[in-house]
């Protein structure tokens, strides 16, 4: 690698000199090829555009690849969450412990279902829910956990089980970024009652949009299978394949969240290609580490012992007071040299509709706040190249080597 370790006299190109790239890297490059094409393409002449045969064999081949035994597509995680506590009967009065350190949407949902969220602190391996904060936030009123797993690996999802039995609580898996990854040989949605995964374009598996839901048995699936599709009996989209299947039956006050045959094609796709895409981005990861492992003024990303790492981000995290300037200045400054980077996750208790539900000052989460004030996100992508990971890391120490305090 070609960075300069050291050499403050590198002046950034936000204060004036020489980016390391002349053109933008982008945070994210779609990997979807000639195959993901003519899945599409397929499916577009077979006349199945929305739910159909694709999307039943998606749901198996699934289920399969991952190792669990129940659940069904649907067509977003967001959807997925909230038809979990729906199904399991959360509502008005529960309260549902979760993370601060994520999407808007796993607070979202269990506002819609008339629940009530609270905040529990992070710890600073996986970035997940502290054991320790879950147990010290159970009331009388707390119905459930929902578990956020962060970044591609499983937040201490063990534990939390073990908490959810002893205090009697369901759980959920918000599994948008876990694909593929697994804790002590388990894979996400093995530890709770269900647990919702995300192929939104950006994730390790990509259908564009789309998600799954899986669970704990055959009753949980059939209420998927039904909510998911206006509450209608049966394989309801088999009455435009087989002739006189006009009939349907309606059980259930349900909503519009199915998948359908497109993206079931792309998926189906992206599952024969998943353990060559992991790959791919762990050794991109690895890269970033071997690049990035001697620079004091960083916490790179850990695995949590036991686990296996998905590396659905890369996303190291200044350490408090290593630098004159704050992560936002330190962004921008990357952003001028050329390096696309995101941020996972501004945390919840900092938008404004969280912070107007939760009041002034809000819940005291220190762990949680001191990751958000150094955290971002480098570029990771399978298609990433060695030299793009290199140039990435290449702009990071160059900053950190002139605005170090």
């Amino acid at each position: 690698m070609s960075a300069r370790r050291g050499d403050s006299g590198a002046l950034p190109a936000l204060e004036g000199g020489r980016p390391v790239r002349d053109t933008p890297l982008p945070f994210f490059r779609p990997s979807h090829g000639e195959d993901e094409i003519a899945a599409v393409v397929e499916t577009l002449r077979s006349g199945w555009l929305t739910v159909g045969p694709r999307t039943q064999t998606f749901r198996q081949a699934f289920l399969d690849h991952v190792g669990l035994a129940h659940g069904w597509p649907v067509n977003s995680c967001t959807s997925g969450l909230f038809l979990a506590l729906k199904i399991l009967g959360l509502g008005p009065g529960d309260e549902v412990i979760t993370s601060p350190n994520t999407f808007t949407a796993s607070v979202n949902v269990i506002h819609h279902v008339g629940a009530t969220p609270v905040l529990a602190d992070i710890e600073l391996i996986s970035y997940g829910l502290d054991p320790a904060a879950v147990e010290a936030a159970i009331t009388p009123a707390t119905r459930a956990i929902l578990a956020v797993h962060y970044g591609g690996q499983l937040c201490d999802i063990e534990a939390l089980a073990a908490i959810a039995k002893r205090h009697d609580l369901l759980l959920v898996e918000d599994a948008a970024h876990a694909f593929g990854g697994l804790a002590s040989g388990r894979p996400p949605g093995d530890f709770g009652d269900m647990a919702a995964f995300s192929f939104y374009v950006t994730k390790n598996l990509s259908t564009g949009e789309g998600g799954f839901l899986s669970c704990r048995d055959d009753a949980l699936e059939k209420e998927i299978a039904l909510m998911s599709l206006h509450g209608m009996e049966g394989d309801a989209w088999r009455r435009y394949a087989d002739r006189g299947r006009w009939f349907y039956g309606v059980s259930r006050f349900g909503y519009k969240c199915n998948m359908t045959d497109i993206q079931a094609a792309l998926g189906l796709v992206q599952l024969g290609r998943a353990e060559a895409l992991r790959e791919a981005r762990r050794r991109a990861a690895e890269r970033y580490r071997a690049n990035l492992a001697d620079e004091a003024a960083l916490h790179l990303p850990a695995t949590r012992e036991g686990a296996l790492h998905s590396w659905h981000l890369y996303a190291p995290r200044l350490a408090d007071g290593a630098l004159r300037v704050d992560r936002d200045r330190f962004l921008q400054a990357l952003t001028a040299e050329g390096i696309s980077p995101s941020l996972h996750f501004i945390p919840i208790q900092h938008h404004a509709v969280h912070r107007e539900y939760f009041g002034t000052p809000g819940p005291q989460l220190p762990a949680s706040e001191a990751f958000y004030r150094g955290c971002f996100s480098l570029p990771l992508f399978p298609d990433i190249t060695d030299d793009e990971v290199d140039q990435a890391s290449e702009a990071v120490l160059k900053l950190i080597s002139y605005y170090r305090g």
